[in-house]
C-alpha cells in the first residue's frame, strides 16, 4: 500500500517520521511531495521516503493521500489532484483545522472516500492523540485501516466530527499549553536561583511521571491533587495561588476560544 503526503511540515513530519520509526510502513512506500524541495531532497535522502515532483503524480500514485497542508491551500491543492482522485478513487486522509468532511466533499465537487483525522505533534515519538471519524463514502475497513495505522503512532480514537474542534483544543493544541507549563516551572525556578537547564530536565521529568501516574490510577485527577496536598503545606499554597491568578479558569477559557477559531475557520 501506497501512502501519500501532500505537504510534510511540522505534522505531516512528525506522522511520516512517526510511521517509520514504528516500523509500520516501509519508507519507500510513503510518497511525498511539498513545496521547499530542498527540505523534501533532505527528507528523501535522511529517511528514504519517495519523493514526487508535484501532487498530481503523487495521486495518482498512492492507495492513501494524506492532505498536510494548511486549510487555506485545500482548495488549490485539490485543484491539482481532483482529475486523479476521480479517476482512481483513493482513501482522502484530511487533517486540517475546521474543514468538516461535507465541506471537503464539496471541494472535489464529487463523492470521496474521506476520513477526517486530528493528530498532534507528538507523533513523532509515537505518542500522538489523534481523533478520527469518516464520511459515509469511505467504509468500515477504511476507518479500521486507518485506525491501524494511526495507532502505531500513539492514541487513535474515534470522535464525532462535531467534537473535532474540542479534541483539537485539548490535544492538537495542548501540547503548546504543556511546554508552556514546563517553561513557566522552570522559569520560577530559575528565579530562586537554580540553572535553567537542570530546571527544565527536573520539571519535564515531573511532567511525564504526572501524566504517567494519572494514566495507571483509578483516581479522579482531583483525587491526586488532594494526595499532594498536605493541610497548611506548599503544595496547597501554590495550588491557591495558581487559582488566584486563574489557572483553571484561563485553561477553560482557552479551550472554549479555540473551539470558537476552529469553527469559524469552517465559515
Amino acid at each position: 500500500m501506497k501512502l501519500g503526503f501532500i505537504g510534510a511540515g511540522n505534522m505531516g513530519g512528525a506522522i511520516i517520521r512517526g510511521f517509520i520509526k514504528s516500523n509500520k510502513v516501509n519508507a519507500q512506500n510513503i510518497l511525498v511531495t511539498r513545496k521547499n524541495k530542498a527540505a523534501l531532497k533532505d527528507m528523501e535522502d535522511d529517511l528514504g521516503i519517495t519523493a514526487c515532483e508535484n501532487s498530481a503524480i503523487l495521486a495518482e500514485k498512492s492507495d492513501v493521500i494524506f492532505m498536510a497542508v494548511k486549510p487555506v491551500m485545500f482548495s488549490s491543492v485539490i485543484d491539482e489532484i481532483r482529475e486523479q482522485v476521480k479517476k482512481s478513487d483513493p482513501l482522502v486522509v484530511s487533517m486540517a483545522a475546521g474543514l468538516t468532511t461535507d465541506k471537503i466533499r464539496d471541494m472535489f465537487g464529487f463523492d470521496i472516500r474521506l476520513v477526517r483525522i486530528m493528530p498532534n505533534i507528538n507523533a513523532e515519538i509515537l505518542m500522538s492523540a489523534t481523533s478520527v471519524c469518516k464520511n459515509s463514502t469511505a467504509s468500515d475497513e477504511d476507518m479500521e485501516m486507518i485506525k491501524d495505522l494511526l495507532s502505531s503512532i500513539g492514541l487513535a480514537t474515534e470522535v464525532s466530527e462535531n467534537m473535532f474542534s474540542v479534541f483539537s483544543a485539548i490535544a492538537g493544541c495542548s501540547p503548546a499549553y504543556v511546554y508552556m507549563f514546563i517553561d513557566a516551572l522552570a522559569r520560577g525556578a530559575q528565579k530562586m536561583g537554580m540553572n535553567k537547564k537542570q530546571a527544565l530536565e527536573i520539571a519535564s521529568a515531573a511532567v511525564v511521571g504526572s501524566a504517567n501516574m494519572f494514566i495507571k490510577s483509578d483516581e479522579h485527577p482531583q483525587a491526586l491533587v488532594d494526595k499532594v496536598c498536605s493541610p497548611g503545606g506548599t503544595t496547597i499554597e501554590g495550588l491557591c495561588t495558581l487559582e488566584e491568578y486563574k489557572f483553571t479558569a484561563g485553561i477553560v477559557k482557552a479551550v472554549e476560544n479555540i473551539v470558537k477559531k476552529d469553527m469559524d475557520l469552517n465559515k
